[in-house]
C-alpha cells in the first residue's frame, strides 16, 4: 500500500475570494473562519472574500488568510489518513495544525506575527527575492557566492524543483542577477512581488522576537511526522519542531529534498490542500510518477467526500 502525504502551500498561493465558497455551507470550515475572525486584531474574512481595501498582498494579512484556507479545507476533510504532511514556508504552520502540533487558534497568532515581524525586519526596497529558472542548485549557489559582498548578500531561498531555484537578499544584487541572469546561464530571472528577503540570513534581525513571542503558546509532539522545511527531515518532537519554526525564517525551504525523502519512504499520493497547485505544479518537476490531488474548493471538497 502507497503512503499519502498532505501539504500546505505557501504565499503567493492567495487569492480574492479564497474560502468564500466554503463559509456558511461546511460547518467545520465555517468554525474555522469564525475562529480567525474572533483571534485577529483586523477583518481577515472581509480580506480574504472582497478584499475591499486592498490589503490582501500584505505579508502580515496574507499570512493568516493562507493558513485560514488551508486548515478551513483540511477540517472539512472526511477520511483522511495522512501518513506524513509538509507545507512549503508560511504552508508548514498549516501543516503543524493538521498534525496537531498547534491549536488554530494559536497558529494563527503566529502567523500573523511572524508577517508583521517580516514586514518591519527591513524598509521597503531593501531587500527582496526572484526565482532564476534553468540552472540547478549548485549553479545558483556559485552565482550568489560571486555576487555577494561584505556589506550586501544573495542566497538561495526556495530550493522548489530542478531549474526552479528561488534566491533572496539584498535588492541591489537581486537587480543585478535579473540584469545578468541570462550572461550567468539562467533561462531567466524572475523578481518576485515580495517585500522583503525572506528565507535569506537577513531575516535573522527577526529571530529573537520571534522565538519570544511563540513561548508563550503550547507546543505539542506532533500525532503523525511533520517534513520539516530546514532539514528535509520528519520530526514529531515539539521542542525539536519549534526551534526548526525560528531556524525557517532564515534558512532555505529544502522542498526538493523534502519531496524526495518522503517518496523515498514510499510515498505516491500527495494532497495539496489550499489556494491554487503550485506544489503539485513543482512535484511534477520532481517526480511525474507520483498521483496529486489539490483540494480548492467546495467542490473538490464534495468530490473527496463523496468519492472516499
Amino acid at each position: 500500500m502507497g503512503k499519502t502525504a498532505v501539504i500546505f502551500p505557501g504565499q503567493g498561493s492567495q487569492k480574492v475570494g479564497m474560502a468564500h465558497d466554503l463559509y456558511n455551507v461546511d460547518s467545520n470550515a465555517s468554525e474555522v473562519l469564525d475562529q480567525a475572525a474572533k483571534q485577529l486584531d483586523f477583518d481577515i474574512l472581509e480580506t480574504m472574500f472582497t478584499d475591499s481595501e486592498d490589503k490582501l498582498g500584505q505579508t502580515e494579512n496574507t499570512q493568516p488568510a493562507l493558513l485560514t484556507h488551508s486548515v478551513a479545507l483540511y477540517e472539512a476533510l472526511e477520511n483522511l489518513n495522512a501518513d506524513y504532511t509538509m507545507g512549503h514556508s508560511l504552508g508548514e504552520y498549516s501543516s503543524l495544525v493538521a498534525s496537531g502540533v498547534l491549536k488554530f487558534e494559536d497558529a494563527v497568532k503566529i502567523v500573523r506575527k511572524r508577517g508583521q515581524l517580516m514586514a518591519e525586519a527591513f524598509p521597503n526596497g531593501v531587500g527582496s527575492m526572484a526565482a532564476v529558472l534553468g540552472l540547478d542548485y549548485d549553479e545558483v549557489d556559485d552565482i550568489c557566492k560571486k555576487l555577494s559582498t561584505d556589506d550586501e548578500i544573495i542566497e538561495p531561498a526556495n530550493i522548489n524543483a530542478p531549474g526552479q531555484i528561488v534566491v533572496s537578499g539584498h535588492k541591489t544584487l537581486i537587480d543585478k542577477l535579473a540584469e545578468e541572469g541570462k550572461s550567468l546561464g539562467a533561462k531567466r530571472v524572475m523578481p518576485l512581488s515580495v517585500s522583503g528577503p525572506f528565507h535569506s540570513s537577513m531575516m535573522q534581525v527577526i529571530e529573537d522576537q520571534f522565538a519570544q513571542y511563540i513561548d508563550q503558546f503550547e507546543w505539542h509532539d506532533a500525532q503523525f511526522p511533520v517534513i520539516q522545511n530546514v532539514d528535509a527531515q520528519p520530526e514529531t518532537d515539539s521542542a525539536v519542531i519549534k526551534q526548526n519554526m525560528i531556524k525557517q525564517l532564515y534558512s532555505p525551504v529544502q522542498f526538493i529534498q523534502s519531496t524526495e525523502w518522503l517518496i523515498e519512504q514510499g510515498v505516491d499520493h500527495f494532497i495539496e490542500v489550499g489556494p491554487g497547485k503550485v506544489l503539485s505544479g513543482l512535484i511534477k518537476k520532481i517526480n511525474r510518477d507520483v498521483k496529486l490531488t489539490s483540494i480548492q474548493t467546495i467542490e473538490d471538497l464534495k468530490g473527496w467526500n463523496e468519492n472516499d
